[in-house]
């Protein structure tokens, strides 16, 4: 069963959460991943199973917003983490099942994993270090619809962070996340050593390894690429590419620009086999772990020459 409240409570209580503005970010990407997510399921759970976990997450978030006393910059009251009011903030709260807050025991097993998983990954995408690992069998893809649906605060940081071609925003982000830095994680899979495996949802590639153990790094995904799925290759390798300007930018920039710092295809190209799709660096690291307007997928300039350095043409990439 899903505890929504603590799970929540224990993000946006956390050292380094952040104002109200971060909060509402963190609600509204966790209800619209759990919505894609159970929405996507084989075979799809029943319309009122989904309609209780969706109204389950609400109210552990309408009561997490009343409970808690918030000071004027955003941060927890000095009394706020030990008040009788909410009771211990690990455990789960005394009255949970009469109120809704956990779901009932008859939804299914499986329901209940992806409800989990998913509130944990919108809380490791928000930059609080909870993970559930998502299961790597089940591609579940969201469609080019469902990943317009941004948050208006995750449009403005993607727009805010992004940089303009030409502009060098450095190899790597200094205050990235520890969710999204590159790191060798637990990651159960039937793929061999050497795949790579792309979870839009979640802003993560893993370059699975040996023994149950993956390299993971944070990406941002772009519009180019939100219906890519499946199964693709490496078809070709380049090291600081030039980057050609979509029709959009052509006429602000009439000619293809030269591999380098401030390239917006990053330090290193890996071109797939549909002839459209690519795994790149950035020359605006900030944006990793975001939605972005154009591209494909990409990695910090760092992150993609490591990655670079692992894999070779033909290696496969499974995309979720």
């Amino acid at each position: 069963m899903v505890d929504y409240y603590s799970t929540l409570l224990r993000a946006v209580t956390a050292p380094g959460a952040g104002d109200a503005e971060w909060r509402r970010t963190v609600y509204v990407r966790a209800r619209r991943m759990l919505s894609s997510r159970l929405r996507t399921l084989n075979p799809a759970p029943p319309p009122g199973e989904i309609a209780a976990e969706e109204a389950a997450l609400d109210d552990a978030i309408a009561r997490i917003e009343q409970d808690l006393s918030w000071s004027e910059q955003g941060g927890i009251a000095p009394d706020a983490r030990t008040h009788d009011r909410f009771g211990d903030i690990a455990g789960e709260p005394q009255t949970a099942q009469e109120q809704g807050l956990i779901a009932k025991p008859s939804r299914s097993r499986g329901v209940a994993w992806i409800a989990a998983a998913v509130v944990g990954a919108a809380l490791a995408a928000a930059g609080y270090v909870y993970w559930a690992p998502a299961p790597a069998q089940s591609p579940l893809g969201e469609t080019e619809a469902q990943n317009r649906l941004l948050p208006s605060q995750e449009r403005r940081a993607a727009a805010d962070n992004d940089l303009a071609p030409g502009v060098d925003g450095g190899n790597s982000d200094p205050d990235m996340a520890y969710v999204f830095r590159r790191q060798p994680t637990f990651y159960r899979t039937l793929e061999p050593a050497g795949t790579i495996i792309v979870d839009k949802a979640q802003h993560f590639l893993y370059l699975v390894q040996s023994n149950n153990v993956a390299l993971r790094y944070g990406i941002a995904v772009g519009r180019q690429c939100v219906d890519l799925v499946g199964l693709r290759r490496i078809v070709r390798m380049a090291e600081w590419p030039s980057w050609q300007p979509p029709a959009d930018l052509l006429k602000r920039i009439p000619a293809p620009m030269k591999g380098g710092p401030g390239n917006p295809l990053g330090a290193r190209l890996l071109e797939l086999d549909d002839g459209t799709s690519r795994i790149n660096g950035t020359n605006a690291p900030k944006t990793v772990g975001s939605f972005v307007a154009f591209g494909c997928i990409r990695l910090a300039n760092e992150d993609i020459t490591d990655l670079y350095g692992r894999v070779k043409v033909s290696t496969p990439v499974v995309v979720n």
